[in-house]
């Protein structure tokens, strides 16, 4: 039997946010928790946060006071690096639930200086000691240029699979207008005969009803993690098409055929045209040449908590 490696754990996440990337922090603890752990979210910057309703079916008790000592452990996504103490008694970890958005957005020297200073910090804290987990084999894959190894710790989505009495599909590509925004206005520019539509200021029951009703769900963004909209996309039964871009371009993190991860280069358009054509010609086809990739989001629950295991419990 397996007991947790250490006393109390501390995952912090920002206060008052409620996106994709601290939900993955309120999974961790209730996983560790679920598991037999004595785990606490810490909000940041404002310890005295309520844990925000979207994350209250986890068991994620507030710690509202960061005290630790050495038998106990601290978590922090890479987005507050500058939050770990160099010099701790406790177990530190960075969770790299990103690669791409740790660097500076900026441009010129000014980016460059930014990204050196980071990779800097990056290097202090595993100097000290702090201990690395990735979301993502892209990450991991990154930052070892970096000369960061660590373990993989992904994630899971809380999302019902497709109903067998869903509506009909209709030909419709949905879209992240957060997401790969320009390429899908090239594509969009090349093929003004195909319906696209925004996932913008949606429920989340109306973006799953979108998936149900769509045929195809398309992500040409930089993928700087395991996306989730791709995910949640592919589980409700609509056909991913996606970007040959970090993590799509992984299969350990996006198994789905090539065909479906197309190079963004000047053939991009008419790939994509005659994907699309295929997809709602022969929808069945093609959802059924993606059962991997569902299977592959199905089970990752089971492969959370295996991740968990290994990274806190002995």
């Amino acid at each position: 039997m397996t007991r947790c490696a250490y006393g109390k754990i501390a995952v912090l996440a920002p206060s008052n946010v409620q996106t994709g990337g601290p939900e993955l922090l309120h999974q961790l603890v209730h996983e560790i928790r679920r598991q037999g752990g004595d785990a606490y979210i810490h909000y940041v910057p404002d310890p005295e946060a309520p844990v925000p309703e979207r994350y209250r079916i986890y068991d994620t008790p507030p710690m509202k006071k960061l005290t630790l000592g050495k038998n106990d452990c601290l978590v922090a996504p890479e987005t507050m690096v500058r939050q770990i103490p160099l010099f701790s008694k406790a177990e530190r970890f960075i969770w790299w639930l990103s690669f791409d958005f740790f660097l500076s957005q900026r441009s010129g020297p000014q980016r460059l200086a930014a990204n050196t200073y980071k990779r800097s910090l990056v290097k202090a804290q595993s100097l000290s000691g702090t201990k690395h987990l990735f979301q993502s084999h892209y990450a991991r894959a990154r930052l070892e240029r970096w000369g960061v190894t660590g373990g993989i710790l992904s994630d899971y989505l809380s999302v019902a699979p497709a109903k067998a009495d869903a509506p009909a599909r209709e030909d419709i590509i949905l879209y992240n207008p957060k997401k790969g925004l320009p390429i899908t206005e090239r594509l969009q520019r090349a093929h003004p005969g195909l319906t696209f539509k925004p996932i913008i200021n949606m429920t989340k029951a109306e973006v799953e009803d979108a998936f149900a009703r769509a045929k195809i769900y398309i992500d040409f963004g930089e993928h700087p993690g395991k996306d989730r909209l791709p995910r949640e996309a592919a589980s409700l039964g609509t056909v991913v098409i996606a970007g040959q871009r970090g993590s799509a371009a992984f299969a350990e993190d996006m198994p789905l055929e090539d065909r479906y991860k197309l190079a963004i280069d000047p053939s991009l358009e008419a790939k994509f045209g005659a994907l699309v054509a295929q997809v709602f010609g022969d929808f069945e086809t093609h959802l059924k040449a993606q059962q991997p990739y569902r299977d592959f989001i199905a089970g990752e629950r089971d492969m959370f908590s295996e991740q968990v295991r290994a990274a806190f419990f002995r």
